[in-house]
């Protein structure tokens, strides 16, 4: 079967502009790439700001297969967990993370 040029380009912007995380689901380790959605979410108020922790992010859904929930990513320093993850992409390549700080 020929390879999807959908698929190769999605992929290929990843390579070419993701961010190396790890993937750490259950204690095996395992190294992806992400593409930042969204930074945490800022909300003001009159004179009060009140940031969000929340952070979204892509990653490809054959990346993601077998996961969910609760699932940690290591990130820039940073750890973060999957509090939810849906797929917005009509052809089902890129999966979103909807992430918090731990």
């Amino acid at each position: 079967m020929p390879v999807d040029p959908f698929l190769r380009s999605v992929e290929d912007s990843f390579r070419r502009h993701g961010i190396p995380a790890v993937l750490d689901p259950d204690g095996i380790a395992r190294e992806v790439m992400l593409l930042p959605a969204r930074p945490d979410g800022i909300a003001e108020f009159g004179d009060m700001r009140i940031q969000s922790e929340t952070g979204l992010f892509e990653i490809l859904s054959a990346a993601f297969a077998g996961h969910g929930k609760g699932a940690i990513l290591a990130l820039v320093g940073e750890r973060r967990r999957v509090q939810h993850a849906r797929v917005r992409d009509p052809r089902r390549y890129k999966t979103q993370l909807d992430t918090i700080a731990v």
